[in-house]
């Protein structure tokens, strides 16, 4: 998600068998973070700490966080609590508490090959247990991850990237909530974010013929309130207008021979 304003299109980049198997190695690595994070995403804790847990993992797996080739930046993960929507920055101060969403956000750069990757829980209490004081929520975070694959299993070779975005705003309408729809997924593999820009709903620049062994991030940010968001003072964590809950996934997908494949899950 860290991309600078572009208007150039280019086409996506058709990945060679030796990036397929690193960018899916990447993917695993970066979903496995995801994991341990969410081993600590209880009452109390704070996301900094989270974040280191995240960056000693990828760096024992022969991997490196691709967010911290990200100038300025300077994390291994963005970590998205309650009204916050993504690039949240690992703070010491940013406690999580019970029954608000978290996301967590991680880059790998595996073997000089990336993929990109995000999901969405409950934070839990003390005792492991979701104690689910936003009864929204929950349904929020489930509509999101819908959506998004449903979105993920429109697509196939010669059909338009632009489907999946058209599917995507329809899913989320039907839910109720709503899309912010200046960010965007992004191709990967080669680098960290390659053009084009994905977009979560129609964009006639989407109206891309797919092939296989093309790689992307597919990112969708929904909310139940205003699509509208600030950027916080620290320059990067983006927070919804109105305080309103967000939940965010995101998937590095392959396009195979006949389909969609999601990687690293």
């Amino acid at each position: 998600m860290f991309i600078n304003e572009t208007s150039t299109i280019v086409k996506p980049t058709v990945k060679t068998k030796e990036a397929i198997y690193n960018i899916k190695k990447a993917a695993t690595i970066s979903h496995k973070a995801i994991d341990l994070a969410f081993k600590y995403c209880s009452v109390g804790v704070d996301t900094y700490f989270i974040n280191k847990k995240i960056e000693d993992f990828i760096l024992s797996q022969n991997a490196t966080p691709a967010n911290l080739e990200v100038e300025n930046y300077g994390f291994a993960s963005s970590i998205s609590v309650g009204s916050e929507i993504a690039h949240s920055i690992p703070r010491k101060n940013n406690i999580l508490n019970s029954g608000m969403p978290v996301c967590v956000d991680v880059g790998v750069n595996y073997n000089g090959y990336y993929a990109d990757c995000a999901r969405t829980i409950i934070v839990k209490n003390k005792v492991g247990m979701s104690s689910i004081t936003n009864k929204e929520a929950p349904r929020l975070i489930s509509s999101c991850k819908k959506a998004l694959e449903y979105g993920i299993q429109k697509l196939k070779p010669n059909v338009y990237l632009s489907e999946y975005g058209r599917a995507v705003e329809k899913k989320v309408s039907e839910y109720g909530y709503y899309i912010f729809k200046s960010l965007t997924g992004h191709g990967v593999g080669y680098k960290y974010h390659e053009s084009p820009y994905i977009f979560n709903f129609y964009h006639k620049s989407n109206d891309i013929v797919l092939e296989p062994n093309m790689v992307f991030a597919f990112e969708l940010m929904i909310t139940n309130g205003s699509d509208k968001y600030i950027t916080s003072d620290d320059g990067w964590t983006l927070k919804s207008v109105d305080n309103s809950l967000s939940a965010h996934f995101e998937y590095t997908v392959l396009i195979t021979d006949n389909g969609a494949e999601i990687l690293g899950i």
